[in-house]
């Protein structure tokens, strides 16, 4: 009777770790060979046109000597959503928020948020670093604690070239581009883990390093493709980055669409000359494919960039309301915006 009991005890014990895993711990590595299956999840990201995402950054680096800062320590974390399903009319939002320090300095805080639709870029500015009191206080202070709303110029969008994904609207440079982001090999060493679970969703877990000669090729055919092909010495410099830099990698991959859905990262960084950087890195995409819309902020206030020379406005004439810059001491004064 004992046993039975035990039997039982054991069967229940194993049923609630299997519901609570969501299964993960069960999952067998996929047939695929790592790297071909790691590859086609990057190339899946294609299919990504909405979601949220969630990006930190945190870590400390060192100068060569009389840099300036010489030490940096910083922590920062990205969230928010998109919405390209219409190339014309991406959707985006973005909130940064964190600290940073420089040499012996106090930590100053940052609190930043952006907001994208179709006609104009919201910007909520609640705290922003002052680097020592190296920008004014009072300067700051002109632009924190409310919405700035900043017209989007009509077919702006039409010019973001990689911003397409219907294969049937791509130019030619557009199919160029996923042509080499899906045959570019970003990582190597690729190996598989074990099965987890992201946010509800089973994934399979591989580890690996960056593939640097694959970053390298691709960067270089990238920037052609935009027309601006790197130089002798971009490419120098970037030889010295990417052999200055060890980055291991762990990749978690959607198991039911093979999409990648989170990367993570501790980059260290140690140039010849001097100096070091150590940055612990990591990217998630969440909710994938499913509706989002950016919430329009309430009274926000026009943003006019020629206001702050003199109170211009963009036709040239008059002042605008948008900024009072009698607030700005020593503001530059044009001719014809009510100076001499």
């Amino acid at each position: 009777m004992k046993t039975i009991k035990k039997i039982v005890a054991v069967f229940l014990l194993a049923t609630v770790i299997f519901t609570l895993s969501g299964c993960s711990w069960f999952m067998s590595e996929p047939e695929k060979e790592a790297q071909d299956f790691v590859k086609e999840s990057i190339s899946n990201l294609y299919n990504v046109t909405s979601g949220n995402y969630e990006l930190s950054l945190k870590g400390v680096a060192s100068g060569a000597p009389n840099a300036v800062p010489q030490n940096l320590n910083f922590n920062l974390s990205m969230a928010g959503l998109f919405d390209s399903k219409d190339s014309k009319a991406p959707q985006f939002t973005m909130k940064l928020a964190g600290d940073m320090a420089a040499d012996q300095d106090t930590k100053q805080a940052i609190d930043i948020e952006l907001r994208l639709n179709k006609e104009n870029f919201y910007v909520l500015l609640t705290q922003l670093p002052d680097f020592g009191e190296t920008v004014p206080k009072e300067a700051i202070a002109l632009f924190t604690g409310k919405w700035w709303q900043i017209a989007i110029p009509e077919g702006a969008f039409e010019q973001m070239s990689l911003l397409e994904q219907d294969e049937t609207k791509m130019t030619p440079e557009q199919k160029a581009f996923k042509e080499l982001f899906n045959k570019t090999k970003f990582f190597k060493d690729l190996k598989f883990i074990a099965g987890d679970s992201l946010s509800g969703v089973d994934c399979y877990h591989y580890s690996g390093v960056l593939d640097k000669d694959g970053i390298k090729t691709f960067l270089a055919e990238a920037s052609k493709l935009q027309g601006q092909e790197m130089t002798e010495t971009d490419l120098q410099n970037l030889d010295s980055f990417l052999a200055a830099t060890t980055a291991p990698v762990d990749l978690w991959i959607d198991s039911s669409t093979a999409t990648l859905k989170k990367f993570a990262s501790k980059l260290t960084i140690v140039p010849q000359n001097a100096g070091y950087a150590d940055i612990k890195l990591s990217f998630e995409l969440k909710n994938v494919n499913e509706d989002v819309s950016v919430e329009i902020p309430a009274n926000a206030t026009i943003f006019d960039p020629a206001s702050l020379f003199g109170g211009m406005t963009i036709d040239g004439t008059g002042t605008t309301d948008a900024l009072n810059t009698a607030e700005i001491t020593d503001a530059p004064v044009i001719n014809g915006a009510g100076g001499q």
